[in-house]
């Protein structure tokens, strides 16, 4: 497909007069009785950006997403669509269309009825629906199957249908409930770049819900990282990995080596703290305020960070307990003296040769790839 060059993207906190909003929720809350499942929650989403929603199971993603669709109202709180307050608006009166991980296909209609259905409803012009079912088959790479029942289709092909159904009607934002949840890894990984791809050939708002941590920062422009409702951090997807605010970001997106002790020096943003393991630190400030001397602290380091050998700034010996290998990298879990754990990974280039189960090595790294983190 052809890729439409994509406008600048705001970062966090900018007020980019050069971009519309196309969602935009207010101190939203959504409360079950005494639970608040979405606390205050706000966030504006970009036209022509797909915002992906990020979190565990009961965050508060889904109902976030169904409260933006028109299925669920909100406690408290303005949502607006496209500079419109929706609020008492039914959904199908939003200019919303949503995709959902059941794909909801009707099995008695063919592809070509399942992409018509909502313009027949709407009374448009057989000549115009006709042009246009043509159009979404095409973008959604589905020329050819217009005559296909949804039994005589794969999964992924299924979730086309869905995708070309919702994409017909033109809506200025499309919502999408973990739209890939039901299929296998390998198709799934392919339909996320083809999904990408759509994004930027249609240029319409995609609102996106997953769990999947790999899933969001391949296919966003900005991720939002939700826990217990609230929102820990909204950010490009190369930001949320290399500059997480919190340790719960930090722990949710990819894997990382924590560090907790006291903080001995401070020099600018670079700091010094003792781990419990008993090794100094050298670390970096990079997000939030710098803490002071003596305050107990958390350091973070992704493990492909961390290498074999005393190249860094900071330098321990661990024993290699367990090695994995991964494919393209081999997974080295080792250990402190006192038992605390460190993962590292290693290419596997043609001459690496990495230690074996049971040696004592040296491993490093750099201080600028260690962050102190945030509560």
């Amino acid at each position: 497909m052809k890729e439409r060059p994509t406008a600048q993207k705001p970062r966090e906190g900018d007020q980019d007069s050069r971009r519309e909003v196309a969602v935009a929720l207010t101190g939203i809350t959504k409360r079950f009785g005494e639970f608040a499942v979405v606390d205050d929650l706000n966030l504006e989403i970009w036209e022509g950006e797909f915002f992906s929603l990020l979190g565990p199971s009961g965050c508060g993603k889904t109902t976030t997403l169904r409260m933006i669709a028109g299925f669920e109202n909100p406690t408290e709180g303005v949502i607006s669509v496209a500079g419109e307050p929706v609020r008492g608006v039914p959904p199908y009166r939003r200019p919303v269309n949503t995709v959902f991980q059941s794909y909801a296909i009707f099995p008695h209609l063919n592809v070509f009825d399942n992409v018509a259905f909502g313009l027949r409803r709407a009374r448009v012009p057989k000549d115009e629906i006709q042009r246009r079912v043509v159009e979404a088959c095409e973008m959604v790479q589905l020329t050819g199957f217009e005559k296909r029942r949804s039994a005589q289709l794969s999964g992924g092909q299924q979730q086309r249908v869905a995708l070309a159904r919702a994409l017909i009607n033109r809506p200025k934002v499309l919502l999408l409930d973990e739209p890939l949840g039901a299929l296998d890894l390998k198709l799934r990984k392919e339909l996320q770049l083809e999904l990408r791809n759509l994004q930027h050939e249609v240029g319409i708002t995609f609102v996106y819900v997953t769990h999947d941590q790999e899933e969001a920062l391949t296919m966003s422009d900005r991720i939002a990282v939700m826990n217990e409702g609230k929102v820990q951090q909204i950010a490009d997807p190369s930001t949320l990995y290399e500059l997480p605010k919190n340790h719960f970001v930090a722990n949710f997106i990819g894997q990382i080596n924590l560090f907790s002790g006291e903080l001995e020096s401070v020099d600018g943003g670079r700091v010094t703290l003792r781990s419990g393991e008993g090794i100094k630190i050298e670390a970096l400030v990079r997000n939030g305020d710098t803490p002071e001397i003596g305050e107990q602290v958390q350091a973070a380091v992704r493990p492909e960070k961390i290498r074999f050998g005393e190249t860094g700034e900071n330098v321990c010996s661990v024993g290699v307990r367990q090695i994995v290998y991964l494919g393209v990298s081999t997974q080295y879990i080792t250990e402190f003296a006192d038992g605390t754990r460190l993962v590292l990974y290693q290419q596997n280039a043609h001459d690496s040769v990495g230690p074996e189960v049971g040696e004592q090595v040296n491993v490093s790294w750099d201080a600028n790839h260690c962050l102190i983190l945030g509560g």
